[in-house]
């Protein structure tokens, strides 16, 4: 939404997010919206960790047929599907999305490909299964009013709330009790922008419109707390002590006050990342976004007016695929979600 005109994997069950004008996330069933004028963001987001949310909306088993081709972004992306069922949110593979509370989940479908070994000897499959292959989808669902290349993340809400939607799914970190491990991990995707502050940028490379990005963002907390563009955030538990504070963000596109926080756009990402966790404890994703409203894969361009050209990804050489009924570009009714792809490359100890 614009703030201008006043504007998974694919392992286990679903949860969705997604950006836009702040965020898109993962809902159920979206409603066809019209075009109001953007509302202001209300209180600050929190961006506590914790476990899922109760009975969320926006995570259905597979990913979302979707309908017509999209522009494939370095390499050949998966082709377009025929047009698929509408609204619910996608979560295919092992780990599927986050949901919003509200709604009901339903069970995520099986990942295309198992995770194999890790590093050191360790095996994925031996302390974070569900992550291998997660696909996390800004799924767009709701009946809130929309506009220009902006969908509805309100789900089950009517309106949306005072302190915007919170969509979480946890998944447990298996192992040996206590032992700290490091997991590895590779992102592809089409996801909107987002600043953070008080943490750390993997990359300080300016953003690319038609490349890849890498925006992984260690530690800190929101740039601006009740901006509407919408987070991806990953929380560990308990501490490992590392100096993140066990914080990890994966739209971090630029630095506060900048430029590339807050576009009416969506852009590739492909990076590798790590972070630490503890056996026994527990990830969570979490997708916040204040007004309830994402953008879409609708391309780089940021005029409302302009046709949408959704973007592909070449998930080839990942060490995950997504489901088998996944096909790009993902689509909910007639919007076209954000989405990425995670795949475990290793497990370290520590």
């Amino acid at each position: 939404m614009k703030r201008t005109s006043v504007l998974y994997t694919a392992c286990l069950g679903a949860f969705v997010s997604m950006a836009c004008s702040q965020g898109g996330v993962s809902p159920i069933g979206p409603s066809a919206g019209g075009a109001p004028a953007a509302q202001a963001g209300a209180g600050g987001a929190p961006v506590g960790a914790g476990g899922s949310s109760a009975g969320s909306p926006g995570t259905t088993a597979g990913a979302p047929a979707t309908a017509g081709a999209g522009t494939a972004v370095g390499g050949a992306g998966g082709a377009p599907a025929a047009a698929g069922s509408g609204g619910a949110p996608v979560a295919g593979g092992s780990g599927g999305q986050p949901s919003a509370a509200g709604s009901g989940t339903t069970a995520g479908g099986a990942p295309a490909v198992a995770g194999a070994g890790g590093g050191g000897g360790i095996s994925v499959t031996d302390v974070v299964p569900d992550l291998q292959g997660y696909y996390w989808e800004g799924t767009c669902a709701g009946s809130i009013a929309v506009e220009g290349h902006n969908c509805p993340l309100s789900d089950a809400n009517s309106t949306c709330p005072a302190n915007g939607i919170d969509r979480t799914k946890s998944i447990p970190v298996k192992g040996v009790s206590g032992q700290a491990y490091t997991i590895n991990i590779e992102v592809r995707g089409v996801i909107g922008t987002r600043c953070y502050t008080g943490g750390t940028r993997a990359s300080s490379a300016a953003l690319n419109e038609n490349g890849n990005n890498n925006w992984w963002y260690s530690g800190g907390t929101y740039a601006n707390p009740t901006g509407w563009w919408n987070t991806y955030e990953l929380h560990v538990s308990p501490s490992t002590g590392d100096a993140s504070g066990d914080v990890y963000y994966f739209n971090g596109s630029g630095i506060q006050g900048g430029t590339d926080c807050e576009r009416e756009a969506t852009y590739v990402v492909n990076y590798k990342a790590s972070f630490k966790v503890k056996g026994g404890g527990m990830i969570t994703f979490k997708l916040h976004d204040q007004n309830c409203k994402g953008q879409e894969n609708c391309g780089s361009n940021p005029d409302a007016s302009s046709t949408c050209a959704p973007r592909t990804v070449d998930l080839t050489g990942m060490a995950a695929q997504p489901p088998a009924n996944f096909s790009q570009p993902p689509s909910n009714n007639t919007w076209k979600p954000q989405w990425m792809l995670i795949a475990v490359t290793s497990v370290t100890s520590p």
